[in-house]
């Protein structure tokens, strides 16, 4: 009897070893369990955006380095493609046209003398030919001389050569007019570069150009941006990258406002996750997880302001 009670006091320890990993899993279980159902019972999740446009904005700059002679808009403006923002100063541009073109007219007037000396020694030279086939006739009546005929033909092949000589050189005049031509063209297109329009339209920004400035060529001298058509650049947290989808529908509020409310759908996800950025104001909100990013695109709503923050609600289920 003694030894039963003492195999069974022996034993007791491992039985309430066994009752105690088998509570701790079960309550392991639950807690997963827990989780999961959680999970699966939300129904939209949050996200913090940014508005951008969703155009990428038009950098204003200049082809040449010039002076700012007039500036014809200011910061804030809305623009349309084409209209113009400032005038350079054109330098000589003026003058390098007039003279490309007085030039030009000296080679059409000299072409035009040319053509009638043309016009005129053909004629001589038709003149000079049937003189030689009359004494090319004759002589073959042998009633002219052969050095008579041999000094027709002379004459008559001289103003041959004349002609063509004449004909080479009004081909060069015109090739040499054709160049000034488009050197004049070459000159106005110039001229246009002293001229800078909008590539784009939207709401000027970040204008640095001031009257009277010296610029340089490609120096950013503000940008265009279209307002009209905004997108929302977001970040998901990693605990719900899974579910997120293209198309799902997004609600979209001003931060810390729910009145004025806009909608759009996901339209592209990243592949990959990220660290999150500095749409988050905090260190440790920017280590804390990984994110993935999202663009949504906005189909209504109310107008919203580029690179303002705003939270998302995206549905999910």
């Amino acid at each position: 009897m003694k030894k039963t009670i003492n195999r069974i006091l022996s034993s007791f320890p491992i039985i309430l070893l066994l009752l105690a990993s088998y509570s701790c899993t079960n309550k392991k279980e639950e807690k997963q369990q827990s989780n999961a159902q959680i999970l699966e019972a939300v129904k939209e999740i949050k996200a913090i955006g940014k508005v951008v446009s969703a155009k990428d904005w038009t950098v204003i700059s200049s082809n040449i380095s010039a002076r700012i002679k007039q500036l014809y808009v200011q910061e804030g403006d809305t623009l349309g493609v084409g209209q113009l923002i400032m005038q350079l100063e054109p330098g000589n541009a003026d003058l390098d046209v007039e003279q490309a073109q007085a030039e030009l007219n000296s080679l059409t007037k000299e072409n035009n003398t040319l053509r009638a000396d043309i016009e005129k020694a053909q004629i001589y030279a038709n003149e000079l030919k049937e003189k030689y086939e009359v004494s090319k006739r004759l002589f073959d009546q042998e009633a002219e001389t052969r050095e008579h005929l041999n000094t027709d033909r002379s004459n008559w092949q001289q103003q041959e050569l004349t002609v063509r000589g004449l004909r080479q050189k009004l081909q060069a005049q015109q090739a040499r007019a054709n160049e000034q031509k488009i050197q004049i063209q070459k000159v106005k297109n110039e001229k246009t570069d002293f001229e800078i329009r909008a590539a784009s339209s939207g709401i000027l920004t970040d204008l640095n150009a001031k009257l009277g400035q010296s610029i340089q060529s490609a120096m950013e001298l503000g940008k265009i941006i279209d307002v009209e058509q905004t997108m929302i650049e977001a970040e998901i947290d990693e605990l719900f990258v899974n579910d997120v989808q293209l198309n799902q529908s997004v609600l979209i509020f001003p931060v810390g406002r729910k009145d004025h409310a806009a909608k759009g759908h996901i339209s592209y996800l990243s592949p990959v996750l990220s660290e999150k950025s500095i749409l988050y104001e905090t260190a440790n909100e920017g280590q804390d997880r990984r994110v993935r990013r999202v663009k949504i695109t906005v189909d209504e709503g109310s107008k919203l302001t580029i690179n303002s923050k705003v939270d998302c609600t995206i549905k999910i289920r």
